[in-house]
């Protein structure tokens, strides 16, 4: 619906719309989200960040990181995001979900839609969720400005908040084959930078991503 309405009908950035139930919701690559409906905050959120079209895997990164601002500011309490798609309480806890339709236009991002689904199961109190959705959406705004000066400040903020960084990771690649390697930065495009015992270092892409698994 959001990306209906930011295409037929210009819908400015920070447009959003907020859905009571959803029949089958799906996040990246179809993955679904198991929270009952009655325990979940569902939105869509227009975004038209100033990026080159080298630079679509940003609004991913941008996205999942203010939902850990947001979710912060609302609940005061600790979140991390976690590489692409997550934000997790510190202990590891899935809190929401984020995807990101993204189009391009002629060398640049045109418009992105970030999906968002957080998991209200211990308060879902309507005051809460209007207190998360404003939270989230102020930090939505907030983020996609900052990117007008560039996107080396807040991928450096989602680096320090990225809870997949350090670790031994397995990946399952798009069309077929897997990689394995230390998760050691995300590069400047947004992609996840892997090390090879050898030290050889792979860029991972959002979009190359079937299915991720923390060995270590």
């Amino acid at each position: 619906m959001a990306l209906a309405w930011a295409n037929l009908e210009k819908a400015p950035s920070g447009a959003a719309v907020v859905v009571d139930h959803e029949v089958s919701p799906l996040g990246r690559l179809g993955q679904p989200w198991l929270v009952p409906a009655t325990s979940t905050l569902a939105f869509a959120v227009v975004l038209r960040p100033r990026l080159s079209a080298e630079e679509a895997d940003v609004p991913w990164l941008v996205a999942a990181l203010a939902v850990a601002d947001g979710i912060e500011a609302a609940d005061e309490r600790p979140t991390r995001a976690a590489w692409p798609d997550q934000v997790v309480d510190e202990d590891g806890a899935l809190r929401a979900q984020v995807r990101c339709d993204v189009q391009l236009g002629p060398g640049k991002v045109r418009v992105a839609v970030a999906s968002v689904r957080l998991d209200v199961t211990d308060g879902p109190d309507p005051e809460r969720r209007e207190r998360l959705l404003t939270a989230v959406c102020d930090q939505l705004d907030r983020r996609t400005a900052e990117l007008a000066e560039g996107v080396a400040g807040p991928l450096a903020a989602y680096e320090k908040r990225c809870s997949t960084l350090g670790h031994n990771l397995k990946l399952r690649l798009l069309p077929r084959g897997e990689t394995r390697g230390h998760a050691v930065a995300i590069d400047p495009l947004g992609r996840l930078e892997l090390r090879s015992a050898t030290g050889m270092v792979e860029r991972v892409s959002v979009n190359m991503v079937r299915a991720l698994e923390v060995l270590a």
